[in-house]
Order: C-alpha cells, then structure tokens, then sequence
C-alpha cells in the first residue's frame, strides 16, 4: 500500500500543476478521447467494469493515471517477479497434470503422485519459462528512473526527484524490515520495481 500512496502522491502533484479545476479536465479533449477509447475498445463499454467513459474531475483523473502506473510497475512486479522462486520447485506450480487430482483425502500413494505430475521435458519447459518471466530485462529501468531527461519544466522535474527520494526511503524500509524476516521479501524493493511491464 505504501508503494501506491507514493505513486499517488507523485500523479496527485503532476496532474495538479497542469490541471487546476475539474473543468480543465472536463475540457481537455485529447484525455477525453483517450479514456473514451480505453472505455470503448478496451473494456467494450462496460459500465460494470468500473473504468469510466470519461473524466469529470481531476480526482477521477488522479486515481485513474495512479491505477495504471501502479499496475503496470508495483502489480506486475509483484505478481511477476517471484514466480521462478516459487514455482522452481516443481510441484508447487506444475504445469500440467497426467492424471485427474485425487478425490479422496488420504488415498494418495507417492506412485500416484509421480504419474499425476508433469513428465521431465515438460517441468523443464515450465521451470525455463518461469526463469524468463521472472529475471530482470535487458532493459530494465526502476520505477523512478528516467533514461533521458524529458522535463523543459521545473516543476515536473522537482517532482520526480520527490518521488525517487521517496522511493529510496521505501526503499531503506523494506531493507530495514527484511533483515528481522528469514525469508526477505524483495519483489516490490523500488529497485525491482520496473517502471513498466517490460515482458
């Protein structure tokens, strides 16, 4: 939760500086079209799904711009991250199953076991698969870090340097924390936290 409120902190503060008055993003046609597309084609017009067709308010704005930086950095790092950790060990996540799952408690016997998991080949498929999905890009980038400067504004610019010194301070937290846990978790550390999905 830490992580989003630090995202939310920086979208709050960016859009602020450019959008002062709900009817500065009510008139902003370009964002208009933007998330009318995203509703449209993205989510087929489904009021249900909670995206709206529009924005009405910059607080709409805000948490909107908050949930996509939060999902395709914080979320996928969490979700993506740890999955050789875990599923490594075959059993834990095989990717196939030979033989239906036993029905009964109690009445599984080791050879049942060895004939429902996945043959050698296809664990070996599976465990190189995870390997990708789980190992930094060549590319990676850290939430926060910007390979060029792309501010000729000094506000956007002073932002950004906030927000990677609250990072760090995150940062210097779950470090803090991690050394009184025997099993650290790392998965959302800033650092390895890509600023996009980089799959």
């Amino acid at each position: 939760m830490k992580l989003w409120n630090i995202i939310n902190k920086l979208g709050a503060a960016l859009l602020s500086h450019y959008y002062q008055h709900d009817e500065h993003v009510q008139k902003d046609t370009e964002l208009q079209r933007w998330i009318s597309e995203i509703f449209t084609n993205g989510f087929l017009e489904r009021d249900c799904s909670g995206i709206p067709s529009s924005f009405q308010t910059l607080e709409e704005l805000i948490k909107f711009v908050t949930m996509v930086i939060f999902t395709a950095s914080a979320q996928h790092a969490a979700v993506n991250n740890g999955q050789f950790d875990f599923g490594g060990w075959m059993p834990n996540y095989p990717t196939a199953l030979r033989m239906p799952p036993p029905k009964e408690k109690g009445q599984t016997t080791e050879g049942m076991i060895l004939e429902t998991l996945p043959d050698v080949s296809t664990t070996v498929n599976g465990m190189a698969v995870l390997k990708l999905l789980s190992k930094d890009s060549a590319d990676h980038y850290p939430l926060g870090y910007i390979p060029e400067n792309l501010y000729d504004e000094d506000v956007p610019f002073k932002l950004n340097e906030d927000f990677k010194k609250d990072l760090r301070e995150l940062s210097d937290l779950i470090e803090e924390r991690n050394k009184k846990l025997e099993l650290p978790y790392t998965y959302l550390k800033p650092e390895n936290v890509d600023n996009s999905v980089a799959i």
